[in-house]
C-alpha cells in the first residue's frame, strides 16, 4: 500500500483565484484510510470531476485559514462527505477563525453544515489529533489570519508538511525538520517577497536550516507573476540539494517504502 498527494491546482492569491490561470482547488492527501481534502479554494469540485477523483469517498477536510482561495468550495466537500447531508460522517479540522470566526473573520463552513459531520476540531499550533490511520499536528504560520495553521501529517510512508500562506518564521524549521515531502505556498518568485507569504530564498532558508531536508519539495499556491515555476524549482534544487517539483493540475505524488515517483493525471 501506499500514501498518495494528489494536486487540484498549484494557484494562490487573488489574481491566479480571480483569473483561474493557475487552478485554485487544494490537494488531497490518500493512504489506506484516509481521503483528506486540503484547503479546497475556488474550483475544487470541478477539478475533481475533470480528474475523475470521486469527492463522494472523502472523509476529511481541513481548512487552514479564512482566505477565500482556501475555503470556498469547503461547504460542497462537507455536502460530498456526509452523502449529500444525509449521512452524520467525517472530520473537519481548521483554525479558530475558520470554525468559528474572530473578529472581522466570519466562520466559513456554516453551523448548518458543521452539525452534518460526525467531529469538528480546532486547532492550534502544536495541537495533535489522530485522524484514521495517521496523525495531524498544527503548524505555525504569520499571516494576514492571525489563527492560521498549517499540519505536520505523520503517515506510516512518511511525514508531510504542508506550510499553508505564512511568512519564514524560525518555528517553521522545528516545525518541518524531518519531514519526507514538504508542500510550501511559495507566491513570489527569488527574493520577492510579500507580507505573510514566502518567496523563493525564503524556501530556501527554511530547507538549509533544519537538521534532516525533506526528500522532496513541493511548490504550490504560486501567485500570477510567477511566470516560470519550473526555473524557481531548479533555483531552489540548486541552493539547497533537495528535490523540488512546482505543482500543477492533476500532478500525483506516490509514497512508497524509500522512494517516491509522480505522474500527471489526465483530465
Amino acid at each position: 500500500m501506499r500514501a498518495e498527494i494528489i494536486f487540484l491546482g498549484c494557484g494562490g492569491g487573488r489574481w491566479a483565484t480571480i483569473t483561474q490561470k493557475k487552478a485554485t482547488g487544494g490537494f488531497r492527501i490518500h493512504t489506506d484510510e484516509l481521503r483528506l481534502h486540503v484547503d479546497p479554494g475556488p474550483g475544487a469540485i470541478v477539478r475533481l470531476n475533470e480528474l475523475k477523483i470521486s469527492p463522494w469517498r472523502t472523509n476529511a477536510l481541513f481548512i487552514s485559514h479564512c482566505h477565500p482561495d482556501h475555503y470556498t468550495d469547503g461547504e460542497v466537500i462537507v455536502e460530498a462527505i456526509t452523502q449529500g447531508m444525509t449521512k452524520k460522517r467525517g472530520i473537519f479540522l481548521g483554525s479558530l477563525s475558520v470554525v468559528e470566526g474572530f473578529g472581522d473573520y466570519e466562520h466559513v463552513i456554516s453551523k448548518y453544515h458543521q452539525s452534518k459531520l460526525e467531529e469538528v476540531k480546532i486547532l492550534y499550533p502544536k495541537d495533535e489529533v489522530e485522524l484514521y490511520d495517521t496523525k495531524i499536528r498544527a503548524t505555525h504560520t504569520k499571516h494576514g489570519d492571525p489563527f492560521g495553521i498549517g499540519f505536520r501529517l505523520y503517515t506510516r510512508y512518511g511525514d508531510i508538511g504542508y506550510t499553508s500562506d505564512t511568512e519564514f518564521i524560525s518555528e517553521l524549521i522545528e516545525d518541518f525538520d524531518g519531514v519526507r515531502i514538504l508542500i510550501a505556498n511559495i507566491v513570489r518568485k527569488k527574493n520577492e517577497r510579500i507580507k505573510g507569504h514566502l518567496c523563493s530564498n525564503d524556501a530556501i532558508d527554511l530547507i538549509n536550516s533544519m537538521n534532516k531536508k525533506p526528500e522532496l519539495l513541493i511548490m504550490t499556491h504560486m501567485g500570477i507573476k510567477m511566470t516560470n515555476p519550473q526555473l524557481e524549482a531548479e533555483y531552489i534544487s540548486q541552493n539547497t540539494g533537495v528535490d523540488v517539483i512546482p505543482a500543477r493540475l492533476g500532478l500525483k505524488i506516490e509514497l512508497l517504502n524509500g522512494k517516491y515517483r509522480y505522474q500527471l493525471l489526465k483530465q
